[in-house]
């Protein structure tokens, strides 16, 4: 009999490669998304998973969905890391409470093992040292990153407590087929969006600002590599190891891509930290995960896509 994985926000960008990595790997998915969501990014599996439609600030709803699961893969937020610090008591009552209202039932229910997609993006901060690794110092500069380290330091509290098994794997930037370029994260497919639509390119500070990008088929085969590890290690970064410039990314953008386009400066924003680049070695060692997909193979993937798609 198959394992049964449940998918939190399994209709998203990464949810649905997710989903796509577990069927491959042959877990029987279920995919739990919010009421009225879109199923444009899942509409090519549908058949072959089970979708449940509900609202995760809802107690019953996630009582429900839980039942008969073996594993859990949580990668729902509400907010975003540009926008959270508006309003934090609403980051706090619709991701941390609603967190802990999950791992509850996962206590309750028997869950097995749950996989909490973080982000390392945004809970280190300004980088002591770079490339980063786990055991850098936390200090995220916006809610949304401060939001998603209280959550790592509940997974913590309810392993001790109540024996509840997790691994929590750090994202640092993914890209790829299916971002959505109007949420206001996911700075390749929303300037690529920007180019075939020949609007502005704006771009905040001055371009020198360094991401660690991965491609996102890429990063979710760590997902069932993680399922399966037992080691002491809680907490993996999957990432490139490797960063790039906004500036470099533009210019990628002309060699590989062919395509010309004005770039506007706008002032710098103070959360935006100036280099973000994760050490993945502890990934390639205990999980035997490693990014595959050079980086202007992914970008003409996604321009592929981003191209085509009307």
């Amino acid at each position: 009999m198959k394992d049964n994985c449940i998918i939190y926000g399994g209709a998203g960008f990464i949810g649905s490669h997710i989903a796509e990595c577990l069927l491959e790997n042959g877990y029987s998915v279920t995919v739990f998304d919010k009421i009225n969501s879109s199923m444009k990014n899942i509409e090519h599996i549908i058949d072959k998973v089970k979708f449940i439609e509900g609202d995760f600030n809802n107690k019953i709803d996630i009582v429900k969905s839980l039942k008969g699961k073996d594993y859990v893969i949580h990668l729902v937020s509400s907010t975003l890391p540009a926008s959270s610090n508006l309003n934090p008591y609403y980051d706090i009552e619709t991701n941390l409470v609603s967190s802990l209202i999950l791992l509850d039932e996962c206590v309750k229910q028997h869950i097995k093992k749950v996989i909490f997609i973080s982000s390392g993006g945004t809970i280190y901060g300004d980088p002591v040292k770079a490339p980063i690794n786990e055991n850098h110092p936390t200090n995220p500069t916006c809610s949304y990153g401060i939001i998603k380290l209280a959550i790592e330091k509940y997974f913590e509290l309810y392993r001790n407590l109540k024996g509840l098994d997790y691994t929590i794997l750090r994202f640092s930037n993914p890209f790829g087929e299916r971002q959505n370029p109007h949420l206001g994260q996911g700075l390749i497919a929303s300037l690529l969006y920007k180019i075939k639509n020949s609007e502005p390119i704006e771009i905040w500070g001055n371009g020198r600002n360094i991401r660690d990008f991965f491609y996102i088929k890429d990063g979710v085969k760590a997902i069932p590599k993680a399922l399966k590890y037992h080691g002491h290690y809680r907490t993996f970064n999957i990432s490139a190891g490797k960063g790039l410039s906004i500036n470099q990314i533009l210019s990628r953008f002309r060699r590989s891509l062919g395509i010309d386009f004005v770039v506007k400066y706008l002032p710098s924003r103070k959360f935006d930290v100036k280099v973000n680049i994760l050490d993945n070695s502890l990934a390639k060692k205990y999980l035997k995960w490693s990014p595959e997909t050079n980086f202007d193979t992914a970008l003409k993937n996604t321009w592929r896509y981003i191209f085509d798609d009307e």
